[in-house]
């Protein structure tokens, strides 16, 4: 888990215009997460405190990143940064307003140590996937500020660095390594980084609808990998339907490793859904064993959930499910 994460505590999320509300992606969500991560595996967990800026550079525009490290180095506490201007290219702007190249929403503020941290987060993202490199055995990643919002030039969503295309550009270089996201909004910034090698798969609320609202001129196909829309209301039963297809497709691949970008937003009742699903205990845990029935190995990368009461319960029923799903 990365060390330096509470470092990001935006104070307020403008996305849905003023009045905003209380910026949702909180440091507790990592707690809540790894208490019920704890109560089916109780090891203690390992804190990683770098920052993987090579492998950030590596993956992202060198203009954007040197952006975001100029602009934290302006940032003091009680800071939040928000574009105010947006065109495709500020380069002549003053440095405050050139954000606005590199975001397309007010939602995601940044803070004097947010940049630290998501810096630390994609450190935690690598690391896991070094892991499972050297190991063969699967990792867990409690990945904040999470990524799978972030473009190649672009962060929005609560997320800066693509964390799992961090991970799969690591694992990809022995194989083919997808990526499967099953956070409730579809992974804008992972389609920037799909390929043959790392492929994209998602599980989402309908993405014009919804968080990213693309543009409605949009395609609806995926390039390398498969998008799935969740219909309004989607239960543990449909959802799962939905799933076994798209895990067919990626075990057809016969992957090396695989990514999951795991967001608990899809549990029943969490804030952030504006077309709601109802993913209860049954269908997290199901999801798990699904997923740990796989015959390769498994990098799990934290994206979404917001509510932090039920994040242990549904945090222990995936764990619990991955878990199962192993010793079948």
């Amino acid at each position: 888990m990365p060390a330096l994460h509470a470092g990001h505590a935006p104070s307020h999320d403008f996305s849905d215009g003023y009045p905003p509300v209380p910026y949702p992606e909180v440091p507790q969500r990592v707690e809540a997460v790894l208490h019920g991560l704890q109560r089916i595996w109780p090891a203690q967990p390992i804190e990683v405190a770098g920052q993987a800026l090579e492998a950030v550079r590596a993956l992202h525009d060198a203009d954007y990143v040197e952006f975001l490290l100029a602009i934290a180095e302006t940032l003091q506490p009680g800071d939040e940064y928000i574009p105010t201007v947006f065109h495709p290219d500020l380069g002549g702007a003053p440095l405050r307003h050139r954000g606005g190249m590199y975001c397309a929403e007010i939602g995601s503020p940044l803070v004097a140590g947010t940049v630290e941290a998501a810096l630390c987060s994609a450190a935690a993202a690598v690391a896991a996937a070094e892991a499972v490199a050297e190991s063969g055995e699967d990792a867990i990643a409690l990945c904040r500020p999470p990524g799978h919002h972030a473009g190649r030039r672009r962060w929005g969503g609560y997320c800066l660095f693509n964390n799992a295309y961090l991970a799969a550009h690591r694992l990809a270089a022995a194989g083919i390594c997808p990526v499967l996201d099953v956070d409730y909004h579809l992974g804008d910034g992972g389609l920037e980084f799909a390929s043959e090698q790392a492929p994209y798969f998602s599980l989402h609320a309908d993405p014009w609808r919804n968080y990213p609202h693309l543009d409605a001129r949009a395609g609806r196909e995926a390039g390398p990998g498969a998008l799935v829309v969740l219909p309004r209301d989607t239960d543990d039963a449909e959802y799962l339907e939905l799933l076994d297809p798209v895990l067919a497709r990626i075990d057809s691949l016969e992957p090396t490793a695989l990514v999951v970008s795991l967001g608990f937003d899809i549990a029943t009742g969490d804030g952030i859904q504006d077309d709601p699903v109802h993913i209860g205990p049954e269908g997290f845990h199901t999801l798990g064993r699904r997923i740990g029935r796989r015959p390769f190995p498994v990098v799990v990368l934290l994206e979404g959930g917001y509510d932090l009461e039920a994040l242990p319960e549904r945090a222990a029923d995936f764990f619990a499910g991955l878990r199962d799903g192993r010793a079948d």
